[in-house]
C-alpha cells in the first residue's frame, strides 16, 4: 500500500526521530517493510506485508491525529517487497542530497507533490524506487 498524509503540525527532526523508532518497532513486530519520505509537513509512505496487517496499520494510521488528509494511492499484491530488509527506510525530501538524486522529479517540487501520484502509480513506484538500498 502507498498512502498520502499531511502532518497536523509540523515536524522538527527531533518529533521526526522518534516517531520512525516508534514505527520501526511496531513494524518489526508485525512484519511489515517499507520506506517513508517527508517533506515540509507531507508523507509518502509505502507499507509492505501481509494484507490485513497492512490494513490494521494504516487504520491506525488514519486515526493517527498527527495525520490529515490521508489518501490511498495505491494498494495491492506484489510479487516482491521494495524494501524487506527495511522496517521503515526514511528520507527527508527537503535534504539538498536527497533533490540530487538522479531521476528525482520535478513533482516533488510542487506544492501538491504527495497527490501528484494520485493518477500515476508507476511515477509514484519509480520515485520510491530512486530510495531502494544498492544490493
Amino acid at each position: 500500500m502507498v498512502y498520502v498524509s499531511a502532518a497536523t503540525a509540523p515536524m522538527d527532526a527531533d518529533a521526526l526521530l522518534a516517531l520512525l523508532t516508534r514505527a520501526r518497532e511496531k513494524n518489526q513486530r508485525l512484519g511489515i517493510s517499507g520506506l517513508l519520505l517527508y517533506r515540509d509537513g507531507d508523507f509518502i509512505q509505502l507499507l509492505e506485508g501481509e494484507r490485513e496487517a497492512v490494513r490494521a496499520l494504516f487504520a491506525t494510521i488514519e486515526r493517527d491525529p498527527r495525520h490529515t488528509r490521508t489518501l490511498v494511492l495505491l494498494e495491492g499484491e506484489a510479487e516482491q517487497r521494495l524494501f524487506p530488509e527495511w522496517s521503515m527506510g526514511f528520507r527527508n525530501l527537503s535534504d539538498p542530497a536527497v533533490l540530487a538524486t538522479p531521476g528525482f522529479s520535478h513533482l516533488m517540487n510542487t506544492p501538491s507533490w504527495p497527490t501528484a501520484f494520485q493518477h500515476d502509480p508507476d511515477g509514484c513506484l519509480a520515485l520510491l524506487g530512486l530510495f531502494k538500498p544498492p544490493i
